[in-house]
């Protein structure tokens, strides 16, 4: 599932912990594996529910989790993957060229709004939603009370993949090249910064880091953004895609390893490494704990932290 574009492509887990440091941590939980048949891509959470995309049958899942269950299906667009929780709605992206937003409380389409060719990721920042398109080259801002893109940015160089707030401006994963790009929301402009990695795609913030998958040489870099200076490159598993930051730690779903990566924030080391199920694809924060989707094998994982 790598980067998700469709081209010819309850118990403790035992033994499953490594650490590059001194002692090892708790050992993280796996408490439930939720059959959603398909393939699940993008994972968000809202209050009482996680939600997750089926990319192949082109719907939207809400699962209860107080039960482990599937409890309502909505029809999407096709090839649902990534999606975000902002302003009480959800707003996946596509690879139909629709970005669909969907009323949390009713589970409902309640827009669908025109955006670009194969569509990546999608972000809530500066009171606006943005969106990368792959194929398009371009990110754009949606106006979130007009439902309609205000600006649409020509991607300097490579493809848009990844997209996240942080240190107030946007960053850009570019699925092809060495850097990711700093896009001020101000000024339209956008600022290589480079990652000492390959494929830098997928990315992600915690308080004072940008942390990027770079998936083609199997590595996380840590990003200072104030610098825009490297201050770590992780090893990690094989092929790390769509990476979260879930307390203090940073999760990565290696697609082509089918493990989890940990990394603690702390000490930028990998404290502990999950197998999984075939193609992890994404993992999401949920009330303090981890939830992957496990994209070929029609699953989502649900694990306490250690």
């Amino acid at each position: 599932m790598r980067g998700f574009l469709l081209l010819p492509a309850a118990a403790l887990v035992a033994g499953a912990c490594t650490t590059g440091s001194g002692a090892a941590p708790t050992a993280s939980a796996v408490v439930a594996k939720i059959a959603t048949g398909g393939n699940p891509c993008g994972v968000a959470g809202t209050a009482g529910a996680v939600w997750v995309t089926d990319a192949t049958q082109g719907e939207l899942l809400k699962i209860d989790p107080a039960a482990n269950q599937v409890v309502q299906r909505t029809k999407l667009d096709a090839t649902p993957c990534e999606l975000r929780s902002a302003l009480g709605s959800l707003w996946v992206i596509t690879q139909s060229g629709r970005l669909d937003r969907v009323d949390a409380a009713t589970g409902k389409v309640v827009a669908r709004i025109g955006i670009g060719a194969v569509t990546y990721d999608v972000a809530f920042g500066f009171r606006s939603i943005w969106v990368t398109n792959r194929e398009g080259k371009t990110v754009q801002r949606i106006d979130p009370t007009t439902n309609r893109v205000v600006k649409t940015l020509r991607f300097p160089v490579g493809k848009p993949a990844g997209i996240a707030p942080a240190g107030g401006y946007l960053w850009v994963g570019d699925d092809l090249g060495q850097a990711v790009f700093r896009l001020d929301p101000r000024s339209y402009r956008f600022r290589p910064v480079s990652t000492r990695g390959l494929s830098s795609s997928w990315v992600a913030a915690s308080p004072g880091a940008v942390w990027v998958s770079n998936t083609a040489s199997d590595t996380v870099s840590r990003i200072d953004p104030r610098t825009r200076k490297v201050v770590a490159v992780v090893k990690v598993g094989h092929s790390p895609v769509n990476l979260d930051v879930v307390g203090g730690d940073v999760w990565v779903p290696n697609d082509r390893g089918n493990t989890l990566s940990r990394i603690s924030i702390a000490t930028n080391r990998v404290v502990e490494t999950i197998k999984t199920d075939t193609n992890p694809a994404v993992v999401a924060p949920v009330d303090g704990e981890v939830w992957a989707s496990m994209f070929d094998a029609g699953t989502v994982w649900r694990i306490k932290p250690g």
